[in-house]
């Protein structure tokens, strides 16, 4: 009886061993190291990402250097330094309860995001003019689904009177992992649109509204991406024949 006791207790060290590395690396994920971003007739560029375990600290390329800063596991302040015109420019993030509500932008705007729930998050951007005033740009809702930002509504609020400009786009995911979410905090900064989710984005459609009186002009447009994957599920390889970013053809390779 004491020798089963005694390999009961053994199995129970193991299964907590055994758990506690499953659970530190899922938390730790894995950081890609570089990217390099390709487009069709063969131009690259190449990115150099520096972490302090997996807190992001910089992202460096020829033409621009992003600088990272935390504060108790949150990102707090990112500056952007472009390096053809030498001018920086600085946001500030805000944060209640470890939740995002406020991105202040040292390029004249602030965004307030109030979260409903786990699952929907209201916000509204201003434009911050010459007086010191806020103007609104635009105001929407982000949805999020199984960690994923699925759709984000927007209504735009700097157009002429009587006129009603939105638009709605929505995102579909493969079920691997995204390698920014591998970031510590990286998934709280909404401004980042789909990076800020669990998977890769496969299917980006983007549709539009304009309505002017008895006049409607509406559009979508589709953007696919495509993956290659790691032993780890980890995409090595992205290519997307245009993006809401970029109408051109990019390849994004990861290395790890």
């Amino acid at each position: 009886m004491r020798k089963l006791n005694r390999i009961f207790v053994f199995i129970s060290i193991v299964a907590v061993l055994f758990s506690s590395c499953s659970n530190e690396k899922e938390i730790k994920g894995k950081n890609f190291v570089k990217i390099i971003e390709s487009t069709e007739n063969g131009v690259s560029e190449n990115s150099v990402f520096t972490y302090n375990q997996n807190q992001l600290l910089s992202a460096d390329n020829s033409k621009e250097r992003i600088d990272y800063t935390y504060t108790d596991g949150l990102i707090t302040k990112i500056v952007k330094y472009n390096k053809q015109t030498q001018l920086s420019v600085t946001l500030q993030y805000t944060y209640l309860d470890d939740k995002l509500v406020k991105i202040t932008s040292s390029d004249h705007y602030v965004i307030y995001y109030t979260h409903e729930n786990s699952e929907t998050v209201l916000y509204e951007k201003f434009k911050i003019d010459t007086q010191n005033q806020e103007q609104m740009v635009h105001h929407g809702t982000l949805f999020f689904k199984n960690k994923n930002l699925i759709k984000v509504e927007r209504t735009f609020d700097n157009v002429d009177e009587g006129v009603l400009s939105t638009s709605k786009t929505t995102y579909e995911y493969d079920t691997y992992n995204n390698p920014y979410c591998a970031i510590l905090g990286y998934n709280q900064l909404l401004d980042n649109a789909a990076l800020v989710s669990k998977n890769n984005v496969v299917l980006t459609v983007v549709e539009t509204k304009v309505v002017n009186g008895e006049e409607t002009i509406a559009s979508a447009n589709l953007y696919p991406t495509t993956y290659k994957y790691d032993a780890d599920n980890y995409p090595t390889e992205q290519v997307s024949e245009s993006s809401v970013g970029n109408p051109n053809y990019s390849k994004i390779q990861y290395l790890y």
